[in-house]
């Protein structure tokens, strides 16, 4: 192996053991203090919010370990294995994103209308299809494939995290030590680790089996799986207006909206910050999107300008695996970044060094800087760094986005508004890959693409700045994305953790505190 594929074992070798001492510092730093855990009496409360929290987890990281199985090979597959022309590829891409706008219009309110677990089994099957049609060859059989793959990303993205918000407020965890946003930060962690191990697991399925059909094969596998625990574990939920049209179930439905959180009260489409923030995401979502087409392209050839004699392929899966673990890095960064100081008030109140608006305008900026880094770039080292700094910003951007779509949208219409607020990102992917194809398969052709992707996002941060201001102090309810490490020890109430390691006293909600 030469040193032009060296650099991505490399990377990966490197990143691993530190994402393991980031996530695990605070069970290091306990070890090695002599700390001993405090030992609280269980809360049956607490107990059934953690065994939602595995319940759920259990599900979800399946069908994300399936669909990041395949996302490496995609490209690869089509355009290599299978010797498909760039204009064809492109085509495929586009028929996902054609049919997940389309789908948009409609799944989110079929999720909150038939039942989110339904949704999410729909998805299993679905998804599986999908994965299965890349084993043909047939031109019709491919774009029917990806329409599908289309679908089942609508309905990954507004689905699963729709019904365990909905679990999570009907059953009144609110009221529990893990927050929400605690749920959701270990759940980006987890995610981010499990597409770890999925890319080393398909670059060593391609490697052993000689085919990148393989991992899409597997995927199926853990779709299934996803989809027998679901039918076992899970119970449905429904959107809140689906009780009251449905007749039944009314008076649970009126309940949950009484129990939304103040900041959450019915969203409506003309409010500007669901249009700022859909904005915001078409934005980086759009351009991480246009990334994930393009990266492959553009280090193999820049691989291949610096390594002529060669003719290998690079290892996707392992350069896949690389970027999540940098974006699990950035994730558990959001931890240091938002470092608290006590705002002399009422026990757990605290004030923010750096707030999450903050954090999400400097997340666009620094990934503008790095689109025109990799712009200009010629060397394969370069090209890679810029990426991996690119993912880093992904992972601070994800639990900044998500904190504040959660005090956006309410619970009763969230399936419905995330798919409304993903339609104007699958027309903007669309758009810039039929573009872009446009430009032929010259060499170099994603310098454009890449210094468009960085002016889109430095407009998202103006709009950020003017648009998705929050207040200087903790919001009720929301916690920092936790210290993996806190969950992995077991500890019942969940402390909040200084950037400097020490405990500050934990999150007290005003209905705990009376």
């Amino acid at each position: 192996m030469n040193m032009g594929l060296d650099i991505y074992w490399i990377g990966l070798l490197v990143l691993v053991p530190v994402v393991a001492i980031v996530a695990g510092h605070g069970i290091i730093l306990s070890v090695l203090r002599g700390t001993p855990t405090e030992k609280r009496e269980p809360d049956p409360l607490d107990e059934d919010a953690r065994k939602l929290q595995r319940t759920f987890l259990r599900v979800y990281l399946l069908v994300i370990g399936s669909e990041w199985l395949q996302n490496p090979f995609m490209y690869s597959l089509f355009r290599n294995e299978k010797t498909l022309d760039e204009a064809t590829v492109a085509t495929l891409y586009i028929s996902t994103y054609v049919a997940a706008a389309v789908s948009a219009l409609f799944t989110g309110y079929l999720t909150d209308r038939f039942g989110r677990r339904r949704a999410c089994l729909v998805f299993c099957g679905i998804h599986s299809l999908a994965a299965v049609s890349v084993c043909f060859d047939e031109l019709p059989v491919l774009i029917l494939g990806r329409v599908l793959g289309g679908v089942a990303l609508t309905l990954l993205w507004t689905a699963f995290e729709s019904w365990v918000i909905a679990e999570y407020n009907e059953r009144g965890f609110a009221q529990s030590s893990l927050s929400l946003s605690s749920m959701f930060g270990i759940m980006t962690t987890s995610k981010c680790i499990t597409a770890i191990f999925a890319g080393v697991l398909g670059h060593c399925v391609v490697l052993a089996l000689g085919s990148k059909i393989h991992p899409f094969i597997l995927g199926v596998a853990l779709d299934l799986s996803a989809a027998i625990l679901m039918i076992r574990t899970w119970k449905e939920n429904w959107g809140v207006t689906s009780g009251v049209d449905e007749g039944i179930d009314g008076d649970k439905a009126a309940e949950a909206q009484e129990h939304l959180p103040s900041d959450q009260a019915p969203t409506s489409l003309w409010d500007l910050r669901v249009w700022a923030m859909s904005f915001v995401t078409c934005c980086f979502d759009g351009t991480i999107f246009l990334f994930m087409f393009f990266w492959p392209e553009t280090l193999q050839d820049a691989h291949d300008r610096e390594h002529p004699e060669k003719n290998g392929s690079i290892p996707h899966g392992v350069i896949f695996a690389s970027f999540m673990a940098i974006m699990v890095l950035g994730a558990l960064s959001f931890n240091i970044l938002m470092a608290e100081e006590p705002s002399g008030g009422y026990r757990g109140s605290t004030r923010y060094a750096l707030t999450p608006t903050q954090l999400l305008k400097g997340a666009l900026v620094v990934s503008a800087v790095c689109f025109l880094a990799a712009a200009f770039a010629r060397e394969e080292i370069a090209l890679f760094i810029s990426f991996l700094l690119l993912e880093v910003c992904n992972g601070i951007y994800v639990p900044s986005v998500a904190y504040h779509r959660g005090t956006i949208v309410s619970d009763g219409a969230r399936a419905r508004v995330y798919g409304l607020m993903n339609i104007p990102l699958f027309v903007f992917v669309i758009i810039a890959l039929y573009t872009a194809n446009g430009t032929g398969d010259t060499g170099g052709r994603w310098q454009p693409v890449f210094l468009f992707c960085a002016a889109l996002l430095l407009l998202a941060a103006l709009v950020t700045s003017m648009y998705l201001h929050v207040g200087n102090r903790r919001p009720e309810g929301f916690a920092e994305i936790p210290n993996l490490s806190r969950d992995l020890a077991g500890i019942d109430r969940l402390p909040l953790v200084h950037a400097s390691g020490a405990e500050l006293d934990p999150i007290v909600h005003k209905d705990d505190s009376a």
